[in-house]
């Protein structure tokens, strides 16, 4: 919860307290002063907190407070459904994501492997889009997908590379829509979050082409969607060229991505 911030939103925005209210609990993203209110209440917290420290927790009706925190991953019911107004209020040093209104730990920060891999592919995929239409955007970078079937707002994923064509579905906050390719870098820890949880998530969202670049055997996959499934292309490995479908004259030499790889330790 925004615990604490509705008196301190008042003052800084002057906006009245029963839309603070209703904009901090329920969310809006079709309200501008809503919009407005939750934005500031994050900046408040981000200003309070420098790390996990609690904040205070205010009643708006009385506006009685006490201390309690609210920033710690653990202290979440890890159990529940949570959407992307929950996710807004967070502030944790962990990194995490929301899928189908499961909290989800992402693994520890990237490693320098995973740095190296990312700088290549983005001077690449840069490289490609400079003066095309398409939009290129790195993590983090919240993505709310929305998938059918499930409540809305309920997925939000943080892709290490994403393409995105309909820049309509672009805001301040991110992505609101399906990307149409997603690259995902594959870490310690992190592979069946990716080659299994994430496959599906995209699958079924309708992403149209997922690229997943594996380190430990020096390959990328390619799967492209084909009705409501995807097909995966052959395995690239170094000395091929990765070459999806959706960008046809798009090419990455395989061996440049891990050119600069260090021994793992």
């Amino acid at each position: 919860m925004f615990h604490g911030l509705h008196k301190a939103v008042h003052e800084r925005t002057g906006i009245s307290l029963p839309v603070i209210h209703k904009a901090l609990s329920e969310g809006d993203d079709r309200s501008p002063k809503k919009m407005e209110a939750i934005r500031v209440a994050i900046e408040i917290i981000r200003e309070r907190e420098h790390g996990l420290y609690p904040i205070l927790n205010e009643d708006p009706e009385n506006h009685n407070t006490a201390a309690e925190p609210v920033s710690e991953y653990g202290r979440l019911d890890l159990n529940g459904d949570y959407n992307y107004w929950d996710y807004l209020k967070w502030s944790f040093l962990e990194r995490v994501e929301l899928i189908m209104g499961k909290v989800v730990k992402m693994s520890p920060a990237p490693n320098l492997n995973h740095q190296l891999i990312v700088r290549v592919t983005n001077r690449y995929f840069d490289q490609f889009f400079l003066g095309k239409p398409c939009g290129l955007f790195y993590a983090p970078f919240d993505v709310r997908l929305p998938i059918p079937g499930a409540k809305k707002d309920s997925t939000v994923v943080q892709p290490d590379l994403c393409v995105v064509c309909d820049l309509k579905k672009v805001d301040q906050r991110g992505c609101f829509g399906v990307p149409d390719l997603i690259v995902e870098i594959l870490s310690p820890g992190n592979s069946r979050h990716d080659l299994d949880v994430k496959f599906k998530l995209y699958e079924k969202a309708g992403v149209k082409e997922y690229w997943i670049v594996q380190p430990a055997e020096r390959t990328v996959l390619i799967y492209c969607l084909e009705g409501k499934n995807y097909v995966g292309l052959r395995p690239f490995t170094e000395g091929m060229e990765a070459n999806g479908r959706l960008f046809r004259d798009f090419f990455i030499p395989v061996e440049e991505l891990f050119r600069y790889l260090q021994a793992e330790k």
